[in-house]
């Protein structure tokens, strides 16, 4: 008996010793510097399929230009690989992990979004608000990640070996990699040669670049060097905003500024808009009736405007400056010199309050204001426990603000959610008019479901922006509404955070308007002259309006004088 579990024990233990045998030769056995190609065809070349097929097919770029952009980005993921290289077998592997993760996760949006992943992008994925974020991720994300990043990693860490370096020291190995980055970069510097002097067809995509040469465009359409471009830009930016915030001006104090006695008790609220574009306002002439309560209302003005910035954050930073403190830096976040309109508001006795319901607190900080919550705490009041987010909060938190000030003189500002994706979720049921609506977020929605319910979230806004107007009816009130940037609604194409200079125009296309309340009109004829003024701006077809507009407009037509030269004329739409 002792014999027999004897003989099965040692059967047991030679078939494990086989099965491990036979699962260890099939491991294949590679230099570093065989993995670095692979992963480079893989990573440059495979997850980019689909962008180099759009742009052959759709934007007509020749396969000349096609031929060194794709050498120009596996020549950028070669060159990566190999310092990852560098760092020894287990950084290394660390190292490719993140690499291919990331790239896989935004080549998904690439492949079924055609977004153009760039610092906008980088940074609303960074950011803090983490509730809109979550809504653009859907089983579709997961289940490409699990084929096309979980599983090729799985692979190659139980199937692949690397074979250990023969050379006996750190510093020959250094060489050795220096040999293969010095190559690399020798390939892209002749890809962007070719790239530079190839005559493109200028009807194509590739123009609206403008002067952003063809090697950057080509890093911020294929990944890895677009989203490795995007951290870099972030890093930058976070570092000149650090360093140059305590250098700002503040206009407040750089000019003066004086107001006349009929802003003692006004109300001037601001309402930043998310995601709207004027070309689906009906009060703009969309043909669709989005807006049919602001058609109604007398003392509306409304503009069709361009934005300063494609994503919230960029343009938050600039659309209530000066134009002539923001300095544009292509590709990269603009550089702003100065602080905002709010400033000079506070300066003259102005209380300044902010009610949001969205998270970009370094921009609430940065007006210095009395006063302001933030959506994770409106959400947590006792009245709004349990209730979608939605932007009717923010009327509840406008009415508690003019009871704390009953004598007036006070800027109020909203931010809300808007129109930003996913639209269903932006408005209630009795909203969704237009039918059929997209409930999903994994790029199965047509054209016509996604537009549906983005003009549901417009014809929501439109309720909103009755409601305030309706609070501030019986007060001395002006009402200014303008979004942050336009959006992308087109097939295989949709979103914002596009870098400027290769956006496309709907992504800079904004409503902006301006009306106020019968007290204030009749408390002066240069109110109702501003007024009147305004009308006429709107209906010249030589008025450019926009961001630009903001700071200069928002003193000017409310009576705010300068001496001077605090307020450019030129950007004043009530001069």
């Amino acid at each position: 008996m002792t014999r027999w579990k004897l003989s099965c024990a040692a059967l047991v233990q030679r078939l494990s010793v086989s099965k491990h045998s036979l699962w260890t030769k099939k491991r294949i056995l590679l230099a570093p510097w065989q993995v670095v190609l692979l992963l480079s065809v893989y990573v440059g070349i495979v997850l980019n399929g689909a962008v180099f097929f759009r742009r052959y097919t759709e934007l007509g770029t020749t396969p000349l230009i096609l031929f060194a952009e794709l050498g120009l980005v596996f020549s950028f993921t070669t060159l990566l690989l190999s310092l990852a290289d560098l760092a020894g077998k287990l950084l290394a592997r660390v190292l490719i992990v993140l690499l291919l993760s990331i790239s896989v996760l935004a080549s998904y949006y690439m492949t079924f979004f055609n977004v153009v992943i760039g610092y906008g992008v980088v940074q609303a994925v960074l950011t803090t608000d983490v509730d809109l974020s979550k809504e653009a991720v859907g089983f579709g994300l997961f289940l490409w990640f699990a084929a096309l990043a979980v599983l090729p990693l799985a692979l190659w860490w139980r199937f692949v070996h690397v074979r250990k370096n023969t050379a006996a020291s750190w510093w020959l190995r250094f060489k050795q990699v220096g040999g293969q980055v010095g190559l690399v970069l020798l390939c892209a510097a002749a890809f962007v040669a070719i790239a530079q002097h190839v005559n493109a067809d200028t009807s194509s995509a590739d123009a609206v670049g403008q002067d952003v040469g063809k090697a950057s465009l080509a890093a911020h359409t294929y990944v890895p060097s677009n989203w490795v471009a995007g951290l870099g830009m972030s890093a930058s930016s976070a570092w000149d905003s650090w360093a140059s915030e305590g250098q700002k001006t503040d206009p407040a104090a750089q000019f003066q500024y004086s107001a006349n006695a009929l802003t003692d008790d006004l109300i001037v609220v601001v309402v930043i808009g998310e995601s709207a574009r004027s070309s689906n306002f009906g009060l703009l002439g969309y043909e669709r009736p989005t807006t049919p309560l602001l058609v109604a209302e007398k003392n509306l003005v409304a503009f069709k405007a361009t934005a300063c910035n494609t994503s919230t954050k960029l343009s938050l930073a600039c659309m209530f400056v000066r134009p002539q403190s923001v300095i544009e830096r292509g590709l990269q976040a603009p550089q702003v010199l100065e602080h905002t309109v709010f400033s000079v508001f506070s300066k003259l006795g102005f209380s300044v309050e902010l009610f949001a319901l969205q998270s970009e607190v370094w921009f609430y900080n940065s007006l210095k204001p009395d006063f302001y919550k933030i959506r994770e705490v409106i959400a947590a009041d006792s009245a709004n426990r349990g209730k979608a987010v939605l932007d009717s909060m923010l009327v509840a938190e406008l009415e508690a603000s003019m009871a704390k000030h009953p004598k007036g003189r006070q800027v109020i500002v909203l931010h809300t959610k808007g129109s930003h994706f996913s639209y269903t979720s932006r408005y209630p049921r009795e909203f969704a008019k237009f039918q059929p609506e997209c409930s999903g977020v994994d790029g199965s929605c047509s054209k016509q479901a996604m537009v549906n319910s983005y003009d549901n979230s417009i014809l929501y806004t439109d309720m909103f922006l009755k409601n305030l107007m309706t609070s501030l009816a019986g007060k001395k009130a002006v009402l200014i509404y303008t979004s942050d940037h336009g959006e992308t609604i087109e097939e295989n194409r949709h979103f914002h955070a596009t870098p400027k200079p290769l956006a496309p125009p709907e992504q800079l296309d904004v409503p902006l308007l301006f009306w106020a309340s019968e007290p204030y009109l009749n408390a002066s004829p240069a109110n109702k002259q501003a007024f009147e003024q305004l009308r006429q701006a709107a209906k010249s077809s030589k008025t450019i309006s926009g961001h630009t507009n903001l700071f200069d407009s928002m003193l000017g037509c409310l009576g705010i004088t300068s001496n001077n030269g605090g307020i450019n004329d030129k950007y004043n739409l009530c001069h």
